[in-house]
């Protein structure tokens, strides 16, 4: 009996000395870390040492030991530390509250900077640096509490990748087989070995036979650092290159890369592919399911050839369920392959988004039926099920909302209001997809900087009828040019609206628009006005000259730039359009955080009423006006239209990026051009250029800067004039740089805003405007007007409320005064959503 008793001893005494001798094992391997077991404090500062090779942003990604933040990246001024400690002092509900808002001491956890060394030495090692060294140094600062962590890196020399082979892959086609090395994510540069090796690898790279006959798809790059991530990016490339030319059943286990080491410095890497079977698309079945019960089973059963004159079709069936409406006109028409082709992912992913887009699916899914492959002439051919769920068809929805309001006849950027909308849709109004929508909304908005009260109310209603396809004759465009997606649209508006702080009514305007909209990828947009046609009637309220016009028209003594203005102001107007804009966009249009937006169009404006009046209603005599309706006789004088003749040019570019987490730098660059044709010498009014204003240069009121160095300045005002005229040509850019400076204080995060405007607009060459405020290339950059400032920016998910002080730095008018104003009496701008 006493050698189990004799066993359990030595065992327990192995243990114990096996744990001590580990211990002091482990304190011997990491003799740096050690240091910091002893330290204790606050951490104000992480920085990376040695020639680290790597940015310190990618590297900050792999540790967890980090300071408090700090306020715009200003050291010491730990705002959210503050808040917390502030809370803390306070104690009870509302200093809980307080301290939610921060963040608690940032304290040096030796547990969490060891496995930090460990993750950054992974890192190293994933990245080729096989020899790395990586370890902390924790060092005490002025204050004894205050600590600086250093990790301190010794990459030692990098591993390369000697040659690239792919093996498995010999059944693919010639061209295949090019385009497949071609677009490797390993190659630097190819370069032909030494004389009398067994292949060659050329530039561009080609697969080449060895002296077996076998084919050899193998590279030598260049200068290619060996990656692990690198590695496992090139086997997704692989699956989806073999996945888009026929091979179905190809999965990640279907790729195997092996390492090799060859030398000190580098490996020779070999992907194992086994592609499996190439398939070909078999019979579509499609199962669509929808909202009416009463609606009886339909099945639509059609023979569709292939892409490929030489190979069979199939057949592709449609059945009906629930749902009554549906063509099945819209599945063939989305169908981006045929029975028959190659399989292709990237065919089967764009049928399923032109079905999403359609917009008449709640939901859709697609499955491979491998149980169902058959061989048709010794190929096999893969059918696929599709389940789709299609929407209501009608739908009502009532919606309220906040609004600023904003275009050619808003007197200020501070005008926030409200409003209230009806809308009827009907997703699906002739069965292939088509989408009308029928609007109408009402509003009405107060000035923020003024008395007080409701200075504007609007009344509008819309139909919108959105095809999901072109329409003829330009239906062959969405074949030709492989568009990524295809609308045609055709919008009419109608409008009415008060403008107290101008003292002017609308009483009436009509819109109709004509657009196709051209998708060539999912961050690239063409649109194209075929038709935009617009007719307007403002009229004058009641003390419109008393208040509006009268210290304008005294100080212009140019009897034709007072008409201009009066007419600008009161008089009916048409006007057409045909206009081509290009968008490149790569953003979160409500965040604005990371991306880029750049915007240009041209337009060509005011023909179609210039034949009218040229060939129809007046053949003999050229009156620059067509007759319009009794609707639009203004107190007593007869009905015509004025129309203008234009040519227009924009550029908008926009970038925005994140250096840091909570910081946004956001940069915008403005060109517009406008030039009247025929006997017009301005062109029309809401088709001019203005400068100043919430969204344009900050430190100057909505339309106060420009045109150029003139002034519309009476003797008895001094401040606060307003371009009437507008401009044909503007020049603008803002810099603006946003930090996060509270998170989820009232639901929001808290951002502070630092900017920078530079701006203006110019009359061109036959406006009869001020002759100071011309466009002239060797005077216009001393007309830039500069503004700055600072603003707070609120953001909810679901709402961004901004507010900006802003103040001039250059003045056009005050030409070399530095701040003209001081810092006194800053413009100030409240508006909903970012600036730009």
């Amino acid at each position: 009996m006493r050698f189990p008793a004799l066993a359990i001893q030595f065992l327990a005494t192995l243990f114990l000395a096996t744990l001590f001798l580990a211990t002091l094992l482990l304190a011997g391997l990491m003799p740096r870390t050690a240091l910091a077991q002893t330290a204790t404090g606050r951490i104000v500062e992480v920085t990376f040492e040695g020639p680290t090779f790597f940015p310190d942003a990618q590297l900050r990604l792999n540790v967890r030991t980090r300071p408090n933040r700090r306020l715009l990246g200003i050291p010491g001024v730990t705002w959210w530390l503050w808040m917390h400690r502030f809370g803390t002092s306070l104690g009870g509900a509302v200093g809980k509250g307080i301290r939610s808002t921060g963040e608690p001491p940032a304290l040096l956890d030796p547990l969490v900077l060891a496995a930090d060394v460990e993750r950054l030495r992974l890192f190293y090692l994933q990245e080729g640096f096989r020899a790395a060294r990586v370890y902390s140094r924790v060092d005490t600062l002025r204050e004894a509490d205050h600590l600086a962590v250093r990790f301190v890196v010794e990459p030692g020399e990098p591993t390369f990748i000697r040659t690239v082979r792919y093996d498995g892959l010999g059944r693919l086609a010639s061209e295949a087989r090019a385009a497949f090395l071609v677009r490797t994510l390993l190659l630097d540069e190819v370069v032909t070995p030494a004389p009398g090796a067994a292949y060659v690898a050329a530039s561009p790279p080609e697969p080449l036979i060895d002296s077996t006959g076998a084919v050899r798809l193998e590279l030598m790059p260049k200068g290619r650092r060996y990656s692990e991530p690198l590695l496992l990016e090139e086997g997704r490339r692989i699956l989806t290159f073999l996945r888009n030319i026929g091979y179905a059943a190809v999965t990640r286990d279907s790729v195997l890369a092996i390492v090799i080491p060859t030398r000190a410095d580098s490996f020779d890497i070999v992907f194992n592919i086994r592609p499996g079977p190439r398939f070909r698309f078999g019979d579509l079945r499609y199962a669509i399911s929808g909202p009416e019960p009463s609606a009886p089973t339909r099945i639509d059963s059609r023979l569709v050839e292939s892409g490929d004159p030489a190979v069979p079709g199939g057949r592709v069936e449609v059945t009906f369920t629930n749902e009554r409406r549906i063509n099945a006109d819209l599945i063939h028409r989305t169908l981006a392959f045929r029975p028959g082709d190659w399989y292709s992912q990237e065919r089967l992913s764009t049928t399923k988004r032109r079905l999403d887009q359609a917009g008449v699916f709640a939901f859709t899914e697609y499955v491979a039926e491998f149980a169902d492959t058959s061989r048709v002439a010794g190929v096999l051919r893969l059918p696929h099920r599709f389940e789709l769920q299609a929407r209501p068809r009608h739908q009502l929805r009532f919606q309220s909302f906040m609004l600023q309001r904003s275009g050619a006849l808003a007197d200020t950027d501070n005008e926030i209001g409200t409003g209230l909308g009806i809308t009827y849709s009907n997703r699906n109004l002739f069965g292939e997809g088509e989408a009308f929508r029928l609007s109408s909304t009402g509003t009405v908005a107060a000035d923020l900087g003024g008395s007080g009260g409701f200075t504007s109310a609007q009344w509008d209603v819309s139909g919108t009828l959105t095809l999901p396809y072109l329409v003829f004759p330009f239906a062959s465009l969405e074949r030709k040019l492989d568009l990524y997606e295809a609308r045609t649209q055709a919008t009419v508006t109608l409008l009415a609206a008060r403008r107290d702080a101008l003292r002017l009514v609308l009483r009436g305007k009509g819109s109709a628009r004509y657009r196709l909209e051209m998708g060539h990828s999912p961050t690239l947009l063409s649109l194209v006005d075929l038709f935009d046609f617009s007719v307007s009637n403002p009229d004058t309220l009641d003390g419109f000259s008393d208040i509006f016009l009268n210290d304008i028209l005294l100080s212009i003594d140019d009897p034709v730039q007072r008409g201009q203005i009066v007419e600008d102001y009161t008089e009916p107007q048409v006007n057409n359009a045909l206009r081509y804009t290009l968008r490149s966009s790569r953003l979160d249009p409500f965040k604005r955080e990371e991306g880029y937006s750049n915007e240009a169009s041209v337009e060509v404006g005011g023909n179609l009423p210039y034949a009218l009046d040229r060939w129809v209603f007046t053949p003999d005599q050229l009156e620059g006006s067509i007759p319009g309706l009794p609707f639009f006789n203004n107190r007593g004088g007869d009905s015509q239209l004025i129309y203008r003749q234009y040519v227009r040019f924009v550029a908008d570019f926009r970038r925005f990026h994140t250096p840091g987490q909570g910081s946004v730098i956001a940069w915008k660059a403005f060109v517009g051009v406008a030039q009247p044709m025929g006997d017009a010498d301005v062109v029309p009014f809401d088709r001019r250029f203005y400068s100043g204003g919430a969204s344009s240069v900050r430190a100057w009121r909505l339309r106060q800067l420009g045109p150029g160095g003139a002034s519309f300045l009476s003797d008895s005002v001094t401040t606060g004039t307003t371009n009437l005229l507008g401009g044909e040509i503007k020049l603008e850019g803002s810099f603006e740089y946003r930090r996060r400076v509270i998170r989820n204080l009232a639901g929001a995060h808290w951002e502070m805003a630092l900017f920078l405007d530079a701006g203006n607009v110019w009359s061109g060459p036959r406006n009869p405007g001020l002759p100071d405020g011309r466009f002239r290339f060797d005077r216009f950059w001393r007309e830039i007007g500069v503004g700055t400032g600072l603003g707070l920016r609120v953001a909810w998910d679901y709402l961004i409320l901004r507010l900006d002080f802003a103040y001039k730095v250059h003045d056009p008018l005050r030409q070399g005064v530095i701040l003209p104003d001081g810092f006194s009496d800053p413009v100030i701008h409240f508006g909903i959503g970012h600036t730009f």
